[in-house]
């Protein structure tokens, strides 16, 4: 419901309740008189009626003293009645209308004479309305009993009914009839004088008795129904007075709301509290305006803000999410601007080193896929980690085998390259020997062996593919020998080139070990062998005049123990 037809309803309320209350006052007090006047004209009416019947009663109770009194009665003691008591009893009877009989009893209750000529010589049998006792004018004693049976009917037959007045004779003990004591009757009742046993009832229709009523009730509705329209009337033109300019207000700010134009403004036309609420509406839109502006401006410099911060995080999320791509160095080079992204290249001297795990597919073949791939992982993690500290530039993993160069984009010299390549190869060797007991434990059964091979040569290092999709990574000769030597390299042993050997050979203790022609090279190459711990427990080195010597038992094979052994003979048969 809106706000206008809630104040128009509230002032119709408050105009009519006085107006409803009073007429209804009013109403019904002249209901309540109404209704007392008739029941106090239907109480004289009765009183009149009841007065009647006790008159009936009084002149019945004469007429048997009258006949009582008669010398005729003397008679009864003689059982000779006069014809005249006879004809006195029958013209009573028929003077009185009566509906009943006189009786004339002897001492022994004998009918001696009746208005009912059937019951004389009868003894009397039945009630007695009422009775005279009859005495001798000789003596003075009771010679017998005068007595009238009395109906109803003579009483009822006095009744002024009517279709509107309803007239009830009541002896002691009955009710009112159920039909009387309805709202649909006004009722009065009054006991006979005469015969206080009897009672009689009045009843008269309370539509019949309230006609005028109704009719003013008739006219009273129309009446409230008029000032209904007229007070409506009043309170229409009166709330739209109050609620019009409130109505205004209400409707531009759901404007301003909507549209967001905070250029409208309410038109003041009066002069009391209402129209100062206008005009403080006004200056309220206009301070409105200007907060809004001012928090529109602070908040797009807000956004401009929270963006540059989004951008930036952005950034920073997809720089960490690249650099698990990307090599540290070559990472930290592109964002810090040192590098461009782009398609070039150039000539190094770098340290290549390749690795591989020997023999991987045949370990792992029966290895459930999980069981691969966490493992596999864990080696590579522990082989990055041990690049990274080392400063070497990750240049790609290719299934079990890793390929890391030293010399780019930062580099320590090329020796220094070298040597920091060969101690990171020993230390590879050392913590896949470490793992050995924690994969055993995990139920890998078969211990993993990698095989390196170390090179130092000239590359071509840069971004190779396209501007859509590039890589940084090494290409040249160099790269391949790297990768050959590796393929040549013994399980858990680390081979080098003669050119990455004079680099480190003051710092690491090496064995040649072989001359291998790699494909698609003319020249041998000569291989050495870094010997680290365990390696020197097994191996023979002699070192004399005329002597250089080194042994490694392990690798003996049955033909070469034989060459060694003629070696031997032959020298003791030249002494």
């Amino acid at each position: 419901m809106s706000f206008r037809a809630k104040t128009i309803l509230i002032l119709i309320v408050l105009s009519l309740a006085p107006y409803v209350i009073t007429m209804g006052i009013l109403g019904s007090a002249y209901r309540t008189d109404i209704e007392e006047r008739v029941r106090f004209d239907m109480r004289n009416q009765l009183a009149i009626t009841v007065d009647r019947l006790d008159q009936s009663l009084r002149s019945l109770q004469n007429d048997l003293h009258f006949i009582a009194s008669l010398d005729v009665m003397n008679d009864i003691l003689t059982d000779d009645l006069d014809q005249r008591i006879f004809n006195l009893l029958l013209l009573k009877k028929q003077d009185l209308e009566l509906s009943g009989d006189f009786y004339v009893l002897d001492n022994d209750a004998r009918v001696v004479a009746s208005s009912d000529i059937a019951q004389l010589g009868n003894l009397y049998v039945g009630e007695s309305f009422d009775s005279v006792p009859l005495y001798s004018t000789f003596d003075h004693q009771q010679i017998g009993l005068l007595l009238v049976r009395y109906e109803q009917e003579n009483l009822t037959r006095l009744f002024a009914s009517s279709a509107q007045l309803r007239y009830e004779l009541l002896q002691s003990g009955e009710q009112v009839p159920a039909v009387l004591q309805s709202p649909d009757y006004i009722v009065v009742e009054q006991e006979l004088g005469q015969r206080p046993e009897w009672t009689v009832v009045l009843a008269q229709d309370t539509a019949f008795a309230l006609s005028v009523l109704n009719t003013l009730t008739s006219v009273f509705m129309i009446a409230l129904l008029i000032g209904v329209i007229l007070i409506a009337s009043l309170a229409f033109v009166i709330a739209n007075y109050i609620l019009n300019p409130i109505l205004q207000l209400s409707r531009t700010a759901r404007s301003i709301t909507k549209t967001q134009d905070y250029s409208q403004r309410v038109d003041v036309e009066r002069s009391d509290e209402i129209g100062q609420l206008s005009i403080a509406f006004n200056h309220m839109i206009v301070g409105m305006q200007d907060m809004i502006q001012r928090v529109k401006n602070e908040g797009e410099n807000r956004l401009k803000l929270v963006q540059e911060k989004n951008r930036a995080e952005m950034l920073q999320s997809l720089s960490n999410k690249l650099s698990k791509y990307l090599s540290p160095q070559i990472y930290e080079s592109i964002f810090s601007g040192e590098k461009d992204v782009t398609l070039s290249s150039s000539r190094k001297k770098l340290t290549i080193f390749f690795s591989d795990i020997v023999n991987f597919t045949g370990t792992t073949d029966k290895m459930e896929s999980e069981d691969l791939t966490q493992l596999l992982n864990q080696y590579l993690k522990e082989m990055t980690t041990i690049a990274l500290e080392f400063g070497a530039t990750v240049d790609k993993y290719i299934g079990d085998a890793i390929m890391i160069f030293f010399g780019d984009p930062q580099s320590a010299g090329v020796a220094e390259d070298a040597q920091k390549c060969v101690a990171m190869a020993s230390a590879m060797q050392r913590r896949v020997h470490e793992l050995h007991d924690e994969w055993q434990a995990a139920g890998f059964t078969k211990p993993f062996k990698i095989r390196i091979g170390i090179h130092t040569g000239f590359c071509t290092v840069g971004n190779f593919g396209t501007e859509s999709r590039m890589e940084y990574t090494i290409i040249g000769s160099s790269v391949n020998l790297a990768s050959r030597i590796e393929s040549s390299s013994l399980p858990g042993h680390i081979y080098m080139s003669e050119d990455t050997y004079l680099l480190v050979k003051k710092k690491f203790r090496c064995l040649p070990v072989a001359t291998v022609t790699p494909k698609n090279l003319t020249d041998p190459v000569q291989l050495y062998r870094v010997i680290n711990d365990e390696d020197e427990k097994e191996l023979i080195l002699l070192d004399a005049e005329g002597l250089s010597l080194s042994l490694d038992s392990k690798l003996l094979s049955s033909k070469s123990k034989q060459q060694l052994k003629d070696i031997v003979q032959g020298l003791d048969e030249a002494e």
